[in-house]
């Protein structure tokens, strides 16, 4: 049970993390390019989806330059 919980406290700080560090911006276009999308407005939600993806590959590329200049 406690390798359980270990795991739930491990994925919700991973999680928790991710908002934080994405921000407002990033969530909101991860979520309003869902919803857009799901009610048929493809192109809305393209530019969502652009907010977020901008959001995650400052995030990635940060990662990739901090393990590169460890």
């Amino acid at each position: 049970m406690k390798k359980v919980l270990n795991f739930i406290t491990n994925i919700f700080t991973v999680v928790k993390d991710w908002i934080v560090a994405n921000g407002v911006e990033g969530v909101l276009g991860l979520i309003a390019g869902l919803l857009l999308w799901s009610f048929g407005f493809k192109i809305y939600a393209g530019f969502a989806f652009g907010v977020f993806a901008t959001r995650n590959w400052d995030l990635a590329k940060a990662w990739v330059l901090k393990l590169i200049n460890k």
